[in-house]
């Protein structure tokens, strides 16, 4: 691969070499030309011309390659039964769970010492391309002892030899266990006119873990001081676990106040529901959980409920427990002159920018490419709390039998929600505090007090964000025996299953700004999937059609950041043919994405929500067996 004086004049410059290959230019794989040409522009920026700094992908060294075995195994059971005393039935029951998930993965990484040796080549009396002397070998252990030299210019320049003595196969191991336990009684209180009340009773005990095994190479190694040296480009993570366990004691309430028989005018049906939960966490303390509701049937054929709920979610395993690990991010500086005056308060922004003693016409590097920081877990999160209404009106008529259509409206607000941010997310949130420099976030990250250079990051899960959902919620079913229209009893069932949903509002807010949850390809403002199944006997069929609504490449932003932003709504279709061969086995034939349909612009769609539209027509048969 040639290199070209204007390539060196754009590319050498004085920054900092972070991810970068430090090579001399005496290296022995330059020819004399590429070496004048490195020289020339090394001096031509003023800049010492015996070494220069080397970007390269690193794929023809695994970069980015790993494989995960995964193993999951659960044991559960119980007992129940009943009896009578006090003039009640009794009924109870206890059930016991034990779960464990476990993963081990295995990395080809590059080891950083003897990568260096391998680039560090010269030529032997012989002329041959060798290690230079004098060389030592990592700690770690790599695929080969023996020192081979890397051309790290151009493609397919790779020898196996360096490769080996290159990369350390890594291993690194997660679980997750889980145990949970529940007893719980249930009986009636006393009877109505329109029925029993009745009540339930439980508690149980929950517990959740989580160890992280990093191995020899992501364990790094241990000096004198205690303290671990990396042996990689990923900062030295140290074996970690915790756990954290509930006592929950619960209870429900169901009042049946007016039933058919009872034959009151304008009331069909009428009932109300509560149920309460006192959780103590090991971790965030303890907390209420309730809700309250009731239906309202005036006919047989027309209903109303609704609800009103508060519930709590702990910090998962993950967002407590992850151990601290390397992260590459690019961030967009508030301290930069491109963004000195945006952000929800510029003049705030640029004040404290001005605090901090940054210059006007800064730029930042972190901007323009990568700076090395650390991400992980936090345990000191709290619980997220949630306030929701839910309303619903359904439609049973009972001259059209099988026929149930059903519509709600939901309203969620989580406080306190946890949020992974992202170092740009942190930086901005100091600099755009009116409370600076004593805001929190201030602390996350590391400023040169002379370059004013981003020099590091500590980001990772916060108690930040507040989320606000609104959401119209619809769902249809419709049953009908063939035998209804005249066929005979063995003609088979058809059956109609529909949902749809519209969200009228997904915002989350946090750091002074709001965000939308919803508009964009991943996740539409509408979706809506309908299913129709026929079965008869062991046979069963289903076509199913699936609709996505309009939605935006990127919502909030400017009509004209984007050529096509607006995308079009989108549906394709799948079915799916099932037999029970016995009673033990079965089999099912499922074809994908039967007509082939392609959303428009494709190539920027989220794959997540578009993939079996992404691949196309697919076929796919499963056999199952169950004893």
């Amino acid at each position: 691969m040639p290199i070209s004086a204007e390539f060196c004049e754009k590319s050498i410059k004085p920054l900092s070499d972070s991810g970068s290959y430090t090579l001399s230019t005496d290296n022995p794989y330059l020819t004399d030309a590429e070496r004048s040409t490195i020289k020339n522009a090394l001096a031509a920026n003023g800049l010492p011309t015996d070494k220069f700094y080397l970007s390269r992908l690193n794929q023809d060294l695994d970069g980015g390659m790993y494989r995960t075995d995964m193993q999951m195994f659960r044991f559960q059971g119980g007992l129940a039964g009943d009896f009578n005393a006090l003039g009640r039935h009794f009924n109870w029951s206890l059930r016991g769970q034990y779960s464990k998930y476990m993963s081990d993965t295995w990395q080809p990484m590059i080891n950083t010492q003897n990568l260096i040796n391998a680039l560090n080549s010269t030529r032997d009396a012989s002329g041959n391309i060798v290690c230079a002397p004098g060389y030592q070998n990592s700690p770690a252990a790599t695929r080969s002892e023996t020192c081979a030299p890397f051309n790290p210019f151009g493609t397919d320049q790779l020898t196996l030899g360096a490769k080996n003595y290159i990369i350390s196969n890594a291993h690194y191991k997660n679980s997750n266990a889980q145990r949970d336990f529940q007893a719980e009684i249930n009986s009636t209180v006393m009877k109505l006119p329109a029925g029993d009340i009745r009540w339930d009773l439980g508690y149980e005990h929950r517990r959740e873990g989580y160890t992280f095994n990093p191995g020899g190479f992501f364990a790094g190694e241990e000096l004198a001081d205690g303290s671990r040296r990396q042996y990689g480009n990923v900062t030295a993570m140290p074996y970690t676990s915790g756990s954290y366990y509930t006592h929950e004691a619960f209870g429900e309430l169901d009042v049946p106040l007016v039933s058919p028989a009872m034959n009151v005018p304008g009331v069909y049906s009428l009932s109300a529901t509560a149920n309460g939960r006192y959780i103590h966490n090991s971790i965030t303390g303890s907390y209420w959980t309730y809700m309250f509701g009731g239906a309202w049937w005036p006919t047989q054929d027309f209903g109303l409920s609704g609800n009103y709920a508060q519930s709590v979610r702990n910090p998962s395993v993950t967002e407590l427990f992850s151990p601290q690990s390397t992260s590459y991010e690019a961030a967009d500086d508030p301290c930069d002159a491109a963004y000195l005056h945006s952000g929800p308060n510029p003049t705030v922004r640029a004040l404290n920018c001005a605090k901090a003693g940054v210059p006007s016409g800064f730029v930042s590097n972190i901007t323009n490419g990568t700076v090395k920081g650390t991400t992980g877990g936090n345990r000191g999160l709290q619980n997220e709390t949630s306030h929701s209404y839910t309303g619903s009106l359904e439609f049973r008529p009972h001259f059209i039998r099988g026929f149930d259509l059903k519509g709600s409206f939901v309203d969620v607000k989580v406080n306190n929600e946890i949020t992974s941010l992202s170092a740009e997310n942190l930086i901005q949130a100091c600099y755009d505090s009116s409370s600076y420099p004593s805001n929190a976030y201030c602390n996350t990250f590391t400023r040169d007090s002379s370059t004013h250079q981003i020099t590091g990051f500590t980001d990772g899960y916060f108690n930040i964000a507040n989320q606000h959902m609104q959401v119209l919620q619809g769902a249809l079913t419709y049953v009908l025996p063939l035998r209804r229209v005249g066929l005979s009893d063995n003609a088979g069932t058809l059956a109609l299953n529909g949902n749809y949903t519209h969200y009228l509002k997904n915002a989350q807010t946090y750091l002074g700004n709001t965000y939308y949850q919803t508009g964009a390809t991943g996740s539409p403002n509408d979706l809506f999937t309908l299913n129709l199944n026929y079965t008869r006997g062991p046979l069963s069929v289903q076509w199913q059609t699936i609709f996505y609504g309009k939605s935006q490449y990127a919502v909030q932003v400017s009509k004209t950041a984007y050529e096509h932003n607006d995308r079009p709504s989108f549906a394709y279709f799948n079915a799916t043919f099932g037999y029970e061969i016995t009673k033990n086995f079965d089999a099912n034939f499922m074809i994908n994405n039967i007509t082939n349909a392609l959303p428009k612009y494709p190539g920027a769609v989220s794959v997540t929500r578009y993939y079996e539209a992404l691949i196309g027509r697919s076929f796919q048969l499963n056999l199952g067996a169950h004893f």
